[in-house]
Protein backbone atom coordinates (compact mmCIF):
# COMPACT_ATOMS: atom_id res chain seq x y z
CA UNK A 1 0.00 0.00 0.00
CA UNK A 2 1.22 3.54 -0.78
CA UNK A 3 2.41 5.41 2.28
CA UNK A 4 0.50 8.69 2.38
CA UNK A 5 3.03 10.44 4.63
CA UNK A 6 5.88 9.59 2.27
CA UNK A 7 3.86 10.62 -0.77
CA UNK A 8 2.92 13.87 0.91
CA UNK A 9 6.59 14.58 1.56
CA UNK A 10 7.43 13.81 -2.08
CA UNK A 11 4.55 16.00 -3.20
CA UNK A 12 5.70 18.95 -1.11
CA UNK A 13 9.35 18.56 -2.20
CA UNK A 14 8.53 18.30 -5.90
CA UNK A 15 6.08 21.19 -5.67
CA UNK A 16 8.73 23.29 -3.92
CA UNK A 17 11.23 22.50 -6.67
CA UNK A 18 8.80 23.35 -9.48
CA UNK A 19 7.76 26.47 -7.60
CA UNK A 20 11.42 27.49 -7.27
CA UNK A 21 11.80 26.94 -11.01
CA UNK A 22 8.83 29.19 -11.81
CA UNK A 23 9.94 31.83 -9.31
CA UNK A 24 13.49 31.85 -10.73
CA UNK A 25 12.17 32.24 -14.29
CA UNK A 26 9.94 35.13 -13.16
CA UNK A 27 12.62 37.07 -11.28
CA UNK A 28 14.52 38.65 -14.17
CA UNK A 29 13.71 42.18 -15.28
CA UNK A 30 12.07 41.41 -18.63
CA UNK A 31 9.90 38.55 -17.42
CA UNK A 32 6.29 38.75 -18.68
CA UNK A 33 3.55 39.35 -16.09
CA UNK A 34 2.02 35.89 -16.58
CA UNK A 35 5.18 34.28 -15.23
CA UNK A 36 4.81 36.24 -11.99
CA UNK A 37 1.16 35.17 -11.68
CA UNK A 38 2.14 31.52 -12.27
CA UNK A 39 4.99 31.71 -9.76
CA UNK A 40 2.84 33.35 -7.08
CA UNK A 41 -0.01 30.94 -7.70
CA UNK A 42 2.28 27.95 -7.45
CA UNK A 43 3.71 29.20 -4.16
CA UNK A 44 0.21 29.51 -2.71
CA UNK A 45 -0.84 26.07 -3.97
CA UNK A 46 2.27 24.64 -2.33
CA UNK A 47 1.44 26.36 0.97
CA UNK A 48 -2.20 25.25 0.78
CA UNK A 49 -1.25 21.63 0.11
CA UNK A 50 1.03 21.70 3.14
CA UNK A 51 -1.73 23.14 5.31
CA UNK A 52 -4.33 20.56 4.26
CA UNK A 53 -1.84 17.71 4.57
CA UNK A 54 -0.70 18.36 8.14
CA UNK A 55 -3.49 17.08 10.37
CA UNK A 56 -1.77 18.24 13.55
CA UNK A 57 -2.49 21.85 12.67
CA UNK A 58 -5.55 23.61 14.15
CA UNK A 59 -8.72 22.49 12.42
CA UNK A 60 -9.37 25.98 11.01
CA UNK A 61 -6.02 25.93 9.22
CA UNK A 62 -6.15 22.28 8.24
CA UNK A 63 -9.78 22.03 7.16
CA UNK A 64 -10.65 25.52 5.94
CA UNK A 65 -7.81 27.99 5.31
CA UNK A 66 -5.71 25.46 3.41
CA UNK A 67 -8.43 24.94 0.79
CA UNK A 68 -8.86 28.70 0.37
CA UNK A 69 -5.12 29.16 -0.16
CA UNK A 70 -5.07 26.41 -2.83
CA UNK A 71 -8.05 27.96 -4.60
CA UNK A 72 -6.47 31.42 -4.50
CA UNK A 73 -3.26 30.01 -5.97
CA UNK A 74 -5.13 28.22 -8.77
CA UNK A 75 -7.10 31.41 -9.49
CA UNK A 76 -3.84 33.36 -9.85
CA UNK A 77 -2.49 30.67 -12.19
CA UNK A 78 -5.71 30.92 -14.22
CA UNK A 79 -5.29 34.71 -14.35
CA UNK A 80 -1.73 34.24 -15.61
CA UNK A 81 -2.90 31.91 -18.34
CA UNK A 82 -5.53 34.40 -19.46
CA UNK A 83 -2.96 37.21 -19.42
CA UNK A 84 -0.71 35.05 -21.60
CA UNK A 85 -3.64 34.74 -24.01
CA UNK A 86 -4.18 38.53 -24.09
CA UNK A 87 -7.11 38.46 -21.67
CA UNK A 88 -7.46 38.64 -17.89
CA UNK A 89 -9.40 37.34 -14.88
CA UNK A 90 -11.01 39.98 -12.67
CA UNK A 91 -10.26 40.20 -8.99
CA UNK A 92 -13.97 39.73 -8.33
CA UNK A 93 -13.81 36.33 -10.04
CA UNK A 94 -10.68 35.44 -8.06
CA UNK A 95 -12.46 36.43 -4.85
CA UNK A 96 -15.48 34.25 -5.72
CA UNK A 97 -13.22 31.27 -6.44
CA UNK A 98 -11.42 31.73 -3.13
CA UNK A 99 -14.52 32.38 -0.99
CA UNK A 100 -16.25 29.23 -2.30
CA UNK A 101 -13.20 27.21 -1.29
CA UNK A 102 -13.45 28.69 2.21
CA UNK A 103 -17.19 28.54 2.83
CA UNK A 104 -18.02 24.98 1.81
CA UNK A 105 -15.06 23.28 3.56
CA UNK A 106 -15.75 25.58 6.51
CA UNK A 107 -19.31 24.27 6.66
CA UNK A 108 -18.17 20.64 6.57
CA UNK A 109 -15.44 21.33 9.12
CA UNK A 110 -17.01 23.64 11.68
CA UNK A 111 -20.81 23.41 11.30
CA UNK A 112 -21.51 19.88 10.03
CA UNK A 113 -18.19 18.07 10.34
CA UNK A 114 -17.71 15.51 7.56
CA UNK A 115 -14.28 14.52 6.24
CA UNK A 116 -15.94 12.60 3.42
CA UNK A 117 -17.96 15.62 2.24
CA UNK A 118 -14.94 17.90 2.50
CA UNK A 119 -12.80 15.54 0.41
CA UNK A 120 -15.59 15.17 -2.16
CA UNK A 121 -15.90 18.92 -2.53
CA UNK A 122 -12.16 19.54 -2.73
CA UNK A 123 -11.76 16.82 -5.36
CA UNK A 124 -14.53 18.14 -7.59
CA UNK A 125 -13.79 21.84 -7.07
CA UNK A 126 -10.04 21.74 -7.65
CA UNK A 127 -10.56 19.40 -10.61
CA UNK A 128 -12.87 22.02 -12.12
CA UNK A 129 -10.30 24.80 -11.60
CA UNK A 130 -7.56 22.74 -13.23
CA UNK A 131 -9.82 21.92 -16.16
CA UNK A 132 -10.64 25.61 -16.55
CA UNK A 133 -6.89 26.20 -16.85
CA UNK A 134 -6.72 23.42 -19.44
CA UNK A 135 -9.56 25.00 -21.43
CA UNK A 136 -7.73 28.36 -21.56
CA UNK A 137 -4.53 26.67 -22.73
CA UNK A 138 -6.36 24.55 -25.32
CA UNK A 139 -8.35 27.47 -26.76
CA UNK A 140 -5.53 29.97 -27.07
CA UNK A 141 -2.33 27.93 -27.17
CA UNK A 142 -0.36 26.42 -30.03
CA UNK A 143 -0.85 22.67 -29.78
CA UNK A 144 2.77 21.59 -30.14
CA UNK A 145 3.84 24.15 -27.51
CA UNK A 146 1.02 23.85 -24.97
CA UNK A 147 0.63 20.04 -24.95
CA UNK A 148 2.86 19.55 -21.88
CA UNK A 149 1.05 22.03 -19.63
CA UNK A 150 -2.32 20.97 -21.07
CA UNK A 151 -1.58 17.35 -20.16
CA UNK A 152 -0.57 18.38 -16.66
CA UNK A 153 -3.76 20.34 -16.00
CA UNK A 154 -5.98 17.56 -17.43
CA UNK A 155 -4.27 14.77 -15.47
CA UNK A 156 -4.28 16.71 -12.23
CA UNK A 157 -7.96 17.52 -12.67
CA UNK A 158 -8.73 13.88 -13.50
CA UNK A 159 -6.91 12.59 -10.41
CA UNK A 160 -8.75 15.03 -8.16
CA UNK A 161 -12.10 14.27 -9.80
CA UNK A 162 -11.66 10.51 -9.36
CA UNK A 163 -10.76 11.06 -5.71
CA UNK A 164 -13.96 13.06 -5.28
CA UNK A 165 -16.02 10.32 -6.99
CA UNK A 166 -14.44 7.64 -4.83
CA UNK A 167 -15.12 9.58 -1.64
CA UNK A 168 -18.72 10.07 -2.75
CA UNK A 169 -19.25 6.34 -3.24
CA UNK A 170 -17.48 5.10 -0.11
CA UNK A 171 -18.76 5.81 3.36
CA UNK A 172 -15.44 5.41 5.16
CA UNK A 173 -12.82 7.72 3.67
CA UNK A 174 -10.07 5.95 5.64
CA UNK A 175 -10.62 2.36 4.49
CA UNK A 176 -8.02 0.44 2.47
CA UNK A 177 -9.43 1.28 -0.95
CA UNK A 178 -9.81 4.94 -0.10
CA UNK A 179 -6.25 5.10 1.15
CA UNK A 180 -5.09 3.63 -2.15
CA UNK A 181 -7.05 6.21 -4.14
CA UNK A 182 -5.74 8.98 -1.92
CA UNK A 183 -2.22 7.68 -2.42
CA UNK A 184 -2.54 7.53 -6.19
CA UNK A 185 -4.03 11.03 -6.37
CA UNK A 186 -1.29 12.33 -4.08
CA UNK A 187 1.29 10.69 -6.36
CA UNK A 188 -0.32 12.27 -9.44
CA UNK A 189 -0.14 15.80 -8.03
CA UNK A 190 3.69 16.26 -8.16
CA UNK A 191 3.88 14.56 -11.57
CA UNK A 192 1.25 16.91 -12.93
CA UNK A 193 2.97 19.88 -11.27
CA UNK A 194 6.17 19.01 -13.12
CA UNK A 195 4.30 18.89 -16.43
CA UNK A 196 2.55 22.17 -15.69
CA UNK A 197 5.68 24.03 -14.58
CA UNK A 198 7.79 22.95 -17.54
CA UNK A 199 4.88 23.45 -19.91
CA UNK A 200 4.28 27.02 -18.74
CA UNK A 201 7.95 27.90 -19.16
CA UNK A 202 7.91 26.29 -22.61
CA UNK A 203 4.93 28.48 -23.58
CA UNK A 204 6.79 31.64 -22.55
CA UNK A 205 9.98 30.56 -24.34
CA UNK A 206 8.00 29.88 -27.51
CA UNK A 207 6.44 33.34 -27.25
CA UNK A 208 9.92 34.88 -26.97
CA UNK A 209 11.18 32.81 -29.90
CA UNK A 210 8.25 33.97 -32.04
CA UNK A 211 8.92 37.57 -31.05
CA UNK A 212 12.59 37.23 -32.00
CA UNK A 213 11.61 35.60 -35.30
CA UNK A 214 9.31 38.50 -36.12
CA UNK A 215 11.92 41.07 -35.11
CA UNK A 216 14.52 39.37 -37.30
CA UNK A 217 12.22 39.94 -40.28
CA UNK A 218 11.48 43.61 -39.51
CA UNK A 219 13.37 46.84 -40.08
CA UNK A 220 14.10 48.33 -36.67
CA UNK A 221 13.64 51.96 -37.75
CA UNK A 222 10.34 51.80 -39.67
CA UNK A 223 8.71 48.53 -38.60
CA UNK A 224 8.45 47.46 -42.25
CA UNK A 225 9.75 44.11 -43.42
CA UNK A 226 13.48 43.96 -44.05
CA UNK A 227 14.96 42.19 -47.07
CA UNK A 228 15.04 38.83 -45.30
CA UNK A 229 11.39 39.16 -44.30
CA UNK A 230 10.47 40.28 -47.81
CA UNK A 231 12.20 37.27 -49.33
CA UNK A 232 10.39 34.85 -47.03
CA UNK A 233 6.91 36.36 -47.17
CA UNK A 234 7.15 37.67 -50.73
CA UNK A 235 7.76 34.22 -52.14
CA UNK A 236 4.61 32.96 -50.41
CA UNK A 237 2.55 35.85 -51.76
CA UNK A 238 3.89 35.32 -55.29
CA UNK A 239 3.21 31.59 -55.20
CA UNK A 240 -0.30 32.21 -53.86
CA UNK A 241 -1.06 34.68 -56.66
CA UNK A 242 0.36 32.33 -59.31
CA UNK A 243 -1.73 29.39 -58.14
CA UNK A 244 -4.89 31.51 -58.06
CA UNK A 245 -4.20 33.09 -61.46
CA UNK A 246 -4.18 36.62 -60.00
CA UNK A 247 -1.95 39.52 -60.98
CA UNK A 248 0.95 40.45 -58.73
CA UNK A 249 2.09 44.08 -58.72
CA UNK A 250 5.27 45.59 -57.28
CA UNK A 251 5.73 49.30 -56.55
CA UNK A 252 9.25 50.60 -55.85
CA UNK A 253 9.43 53.89 -53.92
CA UNK A 254 12.51 56.04 -53.35
CA UNK A 255 12.65 59.34 -51.43
CA UNK A 256 13.93 62.16 -53.64
CA UNK A 257 17.08 64.03 -52.55
CA UNK A 258 17.23 62.09 -49.29
CA UNK A 259 20.94 62.83 -48.85
CA UNK A 260 20.17 66.55 -48.92
CA UNK A 261 17.54 66.07 -46.19
CA UNK A 262 20.17 64.39 -44.00
CA UNK A 263 22.82 67.01 -44.81
CA UNK A 264 20.55 70.03 -44.31
CA UNK A 265 18.48 68.90 -41.34
CA UNK A 266 20.42 66.05 -39.73
CA UNK A 267 20.04 62.29 -39.62
CA UNK A 268 17.29 62.32 -36.94
CA UNK A 269 15.08 64.27 -39.37
CA UNK A 270 15.98 61.83 -42.14
CA UNK A 271 14.99 58.94 -39.89
CA UNK A 272 11.67 60.64 -39.12
CA UNK A 273 11.03 61.06 -42.86
CA UNK A 274 11.50 57.32 -43.34
CA UNK A 275 9.21 56.51 -40.42
CA UNK A 276 6.64 58.97 -41.77
CA UNK A 277 6.78 57.35 -45.22
CA UNK A 278 6.37 53.88 -43.71
CA UNK A 279 3.29 55.00 -41.75
CA UNK A 280 1.82 56.61 -44.86
CA UNK A 281 2.36 53.48 -46.96
CA UNK A 282 0.79 51.24 -44.32
CA UNK A 283 -2.44 53.21 -44.61
CA UNK A 284 -2.60 52.34 -48.30
CA UNK A 285 -2.09 48.61 -47.79
CA UNK A 286 -4.64 45.84 -47.43
CA UNK A 287 -4.01 43.20 -44.73
CA UNK A 288 -2.50 40.69 -47.19
CA UNK A 289 -0.22 43.20 -48.99
CA UNK A 290 3.46 43.52 -48.11
CA UNK A 291 5.66 46.53 -47.43
CA UNK A 292 9.41 46.32 -46.99
CA UNK A 293 12.33 48.69 -46.60
CA UNK A 294 14.50 47.46 -49.41
CA UNK A 295 17.52 49.55 -48.49
CA UNK A 296 18.38 53.09 -47.43
CA UNK A 297 15.47 55.31 -48.44
CA UNK A 298 13.96 52.74 -50.81
CA UNK A 299 10.71 50.88 -50.08
CA UNK A 300 8.82 48.18 -51.97
CA UNK A 301 5.12 47.29 -51.98
CA UNK A 302 3.92 43.84 -53.07
CA UNK A 303 0.24 43.85 -54.01
CA UNK A 304 -1.60 40.56 -54.52
CA UNK A 305 -4.50 40.59 -57.00
CA UNK A 306 -3.73 44.07 -58.40
CA UNK A 307 -3.26 44.49 -62.15
CA UNK A 308 -1.00 47.00 -63.87
CA UNK A 309 -3.61 49.76 -64.28
CA UNK A 310 -4.78 49.51 -60.67
CA UNK A 311 -1.18 49.52 -59.44
CA UNK A 312 -0.49 52.73 -61.39
CA UNK A 313 -3.51 54.37 -59.76
CA UNK A 314 -2.33 53.31 -56.31
CA UNK A 315 1.19 54.59 -57.01
CA UNK A 316 -0.09 57.95 -58.21
CA UNK A 317 -2.30 58.28 -55.13
CA UNK A 318 0.69 57.50 -52.89
CA UNK A 319 2.92 59.97 -54.77
CA UNK A 320 0.37 62.79 -54.46
CA UNK A 321 -0.16 62.13 -50.78
CA UNK A 322 3.59 62.16 -50.08
CA UNK A 323 3.93 65.47 -51.93
CA UNK A 324 1.32 67.16 -49.75
CA UNK A 325 2.46 65.75 -46.41
CA UNK A 326 4.61 67.68 -43.91
CA UNK A 327 7.02 66.02 -41.49
CA UNK A 328 7.25 67.77 -38.12
CA UNK A 329 10.36 67.16 -36.03
CA UNK A 330 11.77 69.18 -33.14
CA UNK A 331 10.18 72.40 -34.32
CA UNK A 332 11.14 71.89 -37.97
CA UNK A 333 8.76 71.28 -40.88
CA UNK A 334 10.11 69.23 -43.76
CA UNK A 335 8.49 68.39 -47.07
CA UNK A 336 9.71 65.64 -49.35
CA UNK A 337 8.71 63.85 -52.54
CA UNK A 338 9.26 60.35 -53.92
CA UNK A 339 9.77 58.64 -57.27
CA UNK A 340 7.88 55.42 -57.92
CA UNK A 341 8.26 52.55 -60.36
CA UNK A 342 5.39 50.15 -61.09
CA UNK A 343 5.59 46.66 -62.63
CA UNK A 344 3.17 43.74 -62.79
CA UNK A 345 3.29 40.01 -63.38
CA UNK A 346 1.06 40.56 -66.42
CA UNK A 347 4.13 41.93 -68.24
CA UNK A 348 6.80 40.14 -66.22
CA UNK A 349 7.09 36.79 -64.43
CA UNK A 350 5.85 35.98 -60.93
CA UNK A 351 9.44 35.80 -59.70
CA UNK A 352 9.54 38.42 -56.94
CA UNK A 353 13.10 39.58 -57.41
CA UNK A 354 12.72 39.87 -61.16
CA UNK A 355 9.71 42.08 -60.50
CA UNK A 356 11.73 44.11 -58.00
CA UNK A 357 14.57 44.53 -60.48
CA UNK A 358 12.12 45.69 -63.15
CA UNK A 359 10.40 48.01 -60.67
CA UNK A 360 13.76 49.43 -59.63
CA UNK A 361 14.58 50.20 -63.26
CA UNK A 362 11.19 51.91 -63.67
CA UNK A 363 11.79 53.94 -60.51
CA UNK A 364 15.14 55.23 -61.80
CA UNK A 365 13.41 56.08 -65.05
CA UNK A 366 11.07 58.29 -62.99
CA UNK A 367 14.09 59.93 -61.34
CA UNK A 368 15.75 60.63 -64.67
CA UNK A 369 12.49 62.14 -65.93
CA UNK A 370 12.57 64.75 -63.16
CA UNK A 371 11.60 62.93 -59.91
CA UNK A 372 8.30 63.15 -57.99
CA UNK A 373 6.51 61.01 -60.56
CA UNK A 374 5.40 57.47 -61.36
CA UNK A 375 6.93 55.39 -64.15
CA UNK A 376 5.64 52.08 -65.51
CA UNK A 377 7.95 49.20 -66.27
Amino acid sequence: MLNLDTLLLVQVCVTLLTTALLVASACYTESPPEQRWWAGGNVLVCVGLALTGIESLPVLLHGVIGYGVIAFGLALALRGLRVHCSSTLSWQAIAVITVLALLIPGWFTLVAPSLRARLCFSGFYFALLNWLCAVVVARHGVWRVSIVSLTGFILLGLALFLRGVHMLLHVDPMDHTSSLVMGLSTLAIPLAQICIAFGLIQMVMWRYAERLRRLSALDALTGALNRAGLETQGKRVGLRALRAGRSLAVIMIDVDYFKQINDNHGHPVGDEVLRHLARLLKVELRPHDLMARFGGEEFVLVLDGVDHAAALNIAERVRARIEHEVVEWDGMSVRYTASLGVVCSDQHSYDLFRLIAAGDAAMYQAKRAGRNRVAAG
